[in-house]
């Protein structure tokens, strides 16, 4: 019994080794790295080049060739993970497989997304032109009282330059692709469709902005466009329960860095040294008090400075009469407050809908205001309004309400310099000029005066804070309306895909201007033979004199009517055809304000695509601008642009990154342009003789021109978006 119990155990000991030797085998035979290939191609059967190919959780992977095809070794039990932009992510185990393809396809909601055109939107994935767009949720995000400032940075092409601080009037200038002339270099700005100034706009209000630079994409603003155009939309709403949203923000503002001064001590010092530096080779002469002696040295009784004052400077030990301020240091303030607050709601039914939006936003001044009986420094206050309410009527009918504005007001010191010029008088102002305000009065040093010491400042040079301390304010009240009404009609009755709109919109403003002048006494000081300083008074105070300006007002109107067509034919062929009439009216412009101007216009605009593949555009527009004076000249000018575009490998949804997105190495685009632009100008008849003169202004005296281009650009294989006229 005893051996039969032992050959057992021997016998389990065997079959657990030979078990044991077989688990290791097939472990180790699961750890061996295998070589795995494959094709990645998209929904229709194309190859995509560069493709991601990783092993889930790993770093290890590759990329695919321009053939598709890909080549990794990983463990037989890996999981792997194929991304490209534009296509939904995939992922796959290997399961000890050698050949792994992959189908990826297309994100539609990239397909589908719009893009912000002019005169309407169309989808990402068929736009041309070269555009470039941000979404207002990413401005909101700044502290920032001016749109234009948000831009920085924000968009590709658009430059921005700042050229002063000054709140309520610190707005960037904005140029596209840069400055193409030295007039006005400007471009042209439209807020929900109608030119008007954005920069007063609250950021919450804002849905997005788009900027439109090349030729084929402003082609319908004629000449209006040839510097870029900016297209602002506001929000609107849409169906669903109301959504409140408050947001409050609170920033200092502080001056970045300022440029330390020299004190009285450095700054005489200093300018003994150059009298020293100019007169030290002056040759001695006999009989006269010049700036060397017999014995070649210099005669310091020459010296603007003299060694008493320089003292006084050093040691401090008279602030009054021989003080040492740093007038950027008095005058303003280490920091200031900015606010920004807004309350909006949207929502709606299946037939209204509706967007409400209150902001109200303050910006504080740098410069110290002391004890006036006024404020001095600089100011700014806006509040901004909006309501945009979308009405359907009936299936086919809409009818969209637009009113917005904004009351802001302003104050600064009254003194024709502006902030600049007080900022440049300060850092040239000495620091000897003056001790500032002591025990409420304003001391000014005179040199010419005799202070009690024997000695004095051989001269006192400009003051800081005089340069707006006490010489009265300015407040600017302005006031700016503007309403929208829209009609959009659809006609899919008579044929599918056919609307028309007709658009009208007014605009208003307002500014009444307040000026007061204030005077106030000045004092020198003396040292008196105690010991105590008494002051010499000049001038006295008076009350606020307050100046009768008349205001200034604005006013235009602008009309536009449209017929749309946008079909797709068997799914793979999408046309849109666009016929607009508008008109415009502006009174009471900055020249010859008797006289309104305005322009009508005609635009048409048709666009093709095959599959999202195959992509032709062709705009033209014809415009005349009525004359601003009795003298000046009619005009008719006319503009047309054409692009075809093809899109030689990728997927139909790579192309959205053609606008603002990022770059897509497997798309590759053949890009052609056509431009031409004509303009003739009719002279103000004086004789039955004048007539039209549409000739080059290069060989005739005339303002008329006519030019046309033709270029085709093929863009980098890397990037749509680098695809330029």
């Amino acid at each position: 019994m005893q051996k039969l119990k032992l050959l057992w155990n021997v016998f389990a000991l065997v079959i657990m080794t030979v078990a044991g030797a077989l688990g290791c085998a097939d472990a180790q035979a699961q750890n061996v790295p295998i070589r795995v290939r494959g094709q990645i191609v998209d929904q229709s059967g194309q190859p995509i080049i560069g493709a991601a190919v990783v092993v889930a959780g790993t770093t290890q992977g590759t990329v695919t060739d321009i053939d598709g095809n890909y080549e990794l070794k990983v463990a037989p039990d890996a999981t792997l993970q194929v991304a490209f932009i534009g296509y939904s992510q995939v992922k796959e185990a290997v399961a000890g497989r050698t050949t792994i393809n992959f189908v990826l396809h297309d994100e539609f909601a990239e397909i589908d997304e719009v893009q912000v055109v002019a005169y309407g939107a169309q989808k990402k994935v068929t736009v041309t032109g070269a555009i470039a767009s941000v979404d207002g949720a990413e401005l909101a995000k700044q502290s920032v009282g001016s749109v234009s400032n948000m831009l920085t940075g924000q968009l590709a092409g658009l430059t921005t330059v700042q050229y002063s601080g000054e709140p309520g009037s610190d707005a960037a200038s904005i140029f596209v692709r840069g400055k193409a002339t030295w007039v006005d270099a400007s471009p042209l700005v439209q807020v929900d469709g109608v030119e008007r100034d954005f920069n007063d706009i609250d950021p919450n209000e804002i849905e997005s902005i788009t900027i439109l630079k090349d030729a084929s994409a402003t082609a319908v603003f004629g000449v209006r466009g040839a510097n870029g155009v900016v297209l602002v939309t506001t929000k609107r709403g849409s169906e669903g329960k109301a959504k409140i949203n408050a947001t409050t923000s609170y920033s200092l503002l502080m001056p970045t860095k300022t440029i330390k001064q020299a004190g009285s001590y450095d700054y005489a010092n200093f300018y003994n040294s150059i009298n020293i530096n100019d007169h030290m080779y002056d040759n001695y002469v006999e009989g006269e008090e010049g700036w060397v002696d017999a014995n070649g040295n210099i005669n310091t009784d020459k010296l603007m400075f003299s060694p008493e004052v320089i003292q006084k400077f050093k040691d401090h030990s008279d602030p009054i009469c021989f003080p040492d301020v740093d007038w950027i240091d008095y005058c303003l303030k280490k920091a200031t407050l900015q606010t920004q607050h807004n309350l909006n709601i949207s929502g709606g039914t299946e037939s209204v809908r509706y967007f409400l939006s209150t902001g109200f936003y303050t910006q504080g001044g740098l410069f110290k205001t002391f004890d006036l009986p006024y404020d001095c420094s600089y100011e700014y206050k806006r509040f901004n309004y909006r309501a945009n309410l979308d009405i359907d009527v009936t299936k086919t009918t809409t009818i969209a309400i637009g009113i917005g504005g904004n009351h802001n007001t302003s104050w600064k010191p009254y003194t024709g310099q502006g902030s600049t010029g007080m900022l440049k008088n300060m850092y040239q102002a000495t620091p000897f000029s003056s001790p500032g305000i002591v025990d409420g009065k304003v001391v000014l040093i005179d040199a010419n005066e005799e202070n009690g010491y024997g000695f004095k400042l051989p001269f006192t040079g400009g003051n800081g804070l005089m340069q707006y301390y006490g010489v009265g304010f300015m407040n600017d009240t302005n006031n700016t309306l503007n309403a929208d009404l829209e009609l959009r009609q659809k006609f899919d009755f008579l044929t599918k895909g056919l609307a028309f709109r007709v658009k009208g919109s007014y605009n208003s403003g307002f500014t009444s201007y307040n000026r007061a002048t204030y005077s106030i006494p000045t004092y020198r000081p003396v040292m008196q033979e105690d010991g105590v300083v008494a002051y010499k008074k000049s001038g006295s105070k008076g009350q606020l004199a307050y100046q009768n300006i008349a205001p200034s007002k604005s006013r235009n109107w602008y009309m536009e009517a449209a017929i749309n067509y946008d079909r797709t034919f068997d799914e793979i062929h999408h046309v849109t055809l666009l016929a607009l009439y508008n008109q415009s009216k502006t009174y009471y412009p900055s020249t010859y304000p008797e006289i309104p101007m305005g322009y009508v216009g005609l635009v048409g605009r048709a666009t093709y695509d095959y599959k999202s593949r195959y992509m032709a555009t062709s705009a033209t527009t014809v415009r005349r601008t009525s004359p601003r004076t009795s003298v000046s000249a009619s005009s008719r000018q006319a503009r047309w642009a054409g692009t075809f575009r093809r899109k030689i490998s990728g997927s139909p949804s790579s192309t959205s990154s053609a606008t603002s997105s990022c770059a897509t190495p497997s798309v590759r685009w053949v890009t052609t342009r056509l431009a031409a632009r004509a303009s003739c100008t009719r002279p103000t008849p004086t004789s039955p003789a004048t007539r039209w003169l549409p000739t080059a202004a290069a060989s005739l005296p005339s303002s008329a021109t006519t030019t046309a281009s033709a270029r085709p650009t093929t863009a980098p294989t890397r990037s749509p978006r680098t695809t330029r006229t």
